[in-house]
């Protein structure tokens, strides 16, 4: 189980949660990431030295929803990020270069470069021209001149070879990034006949699949199953009530997907029929989903307290 960096997540995000995937404020103190001229070098540090501005070394890079594209990856003020299909991952090569950088502004790399979720994905490339440009899954970033305010898209689509790009670097439109929400922190609750249950920083049941796996962590509900059963996606620092051991959480990966939160290396979600804070109607549904205890045990007796709404007809996919 691999070690996880959990970022905050901006104000009003977990409302939009459940339709919209995890969106994310990056930095305001960010440089200015694009580049119509080669970056100048920054002055060498001596040894000890603190560098006088280390926001020009930061390029910070957010998540938004979108509600037909999914997941978008943005620059810290919510521009569209793209990618290029002409460009060559495999060659760690742009093919955009004069003409074409005026309409598509290639992302300019930094030092340190960040991005909600992790950003073990991203890296840069030498250009031609002389910029360092930042990419993600080896495809170069841009921005397009064309899009005048955060959040638009007008170079979706464009010439059949630009397109918004998603959190790992893949086409957005070919992930199904809208999967879950994120949760900003955990909680203990004492349920009348379960005992204690863990619950989201909303008072929200959580609970574990046991078709899942815990050892190693792997997590199994994916597409009309996560529309039932939201994962509880890893993108937020989190807050733990008294009686919680936050070393007993951490994260797995989701099948290419935003990662997910883990307890004990259980895989953590929500039930959409779960109207209100402190509901548990997810417990036992299907002999196979239950509410959790704060070490990741199956609260109560483990049997269930009725069917949640469940349909008989689920019962082999286990949602």
């Amino acid at each position: 189980m691999r070690a996880k960096k959990f970022y905050p997540l901006a104000a009003g995000a977990l409302g939009l949660a459940l339709l919209t995937g995890c969106g994310t404020a990056g930095p305001s103190t960010a440089a200015d990431p694009y580049a119509s001229e080669p970056p100048q070098a920054s002055s060498p540090v001596e040894d000890g030295a603190e560098d006088a501005n280390p926001a020009d070394n930061v390029l910070a890079l957010a998540l938004r929803g979108h509600e037909t594209l999914g997941e978008l990856v943005t620059d810290a003020a919510g521009h569209t990020l793209y990618r290029f299909d002409q460009d060559s991952p495999e060659e760690q090569a742009s093919a955009c270069y004069d003409d074409c950088t005026d309409e598509w502004i290639p992302v300019a790399a930094a030092q340190e470069m960040t991005m909600p979720g992790g950003g073990e994905k991203l890296g840069s490339i030498d250009r031609e021209d002389g910029i360092e440009q930042a990419t993600l899954g080896g495809w170069p970033l841009y921005r397009h001149a064309a899009d005048a305010a955060p959040g638009d898209t007008n170079g979706e689509g464009a010439q059949e070879n630009w397109y918004a790009v998603s959190p790992t670097g893949t086409k957005a439109q070919d992930e199904p990034w809208t999967e879950g929400f994120c949760p900003q922190g955990f909680q203990v609750r004492q349920d009348p006949e379960l005992g204690e249950i863990l619950v989201d920083d909303e008072g929200f049941t959580l609970y574990r699949f046991e078709q899942d796996s815990a050892d190693p962590p792997e997590a199994t509900c994916f597409d009309d199953c996560a529309e039932t059963w939201p994962p509880a996606l890893a993108m937020s620092e989190f807050d733990f009530s008294d009686g919680l051991d936050a070393s007993l959480f951490d994260s797995v990966e989701r099948e290419n997907r935003l990662d997910q939160v883990t307890l004990n290396g259980w895989a953590l979600y929500r039930y959409a029929e779960d109207g209100a804070p402190g509901d548990v109607n997810g417990h036992g549904v299907n002999d196979v989903w239950f509410a959790i205890t704060p070490t990741g045990a199956i609260a109560g007796d483990g049997t269930g307290t009725g069917d949640g709404g469940a349909d008989d007809d689920d019962s082999d996919s286990g949602y």
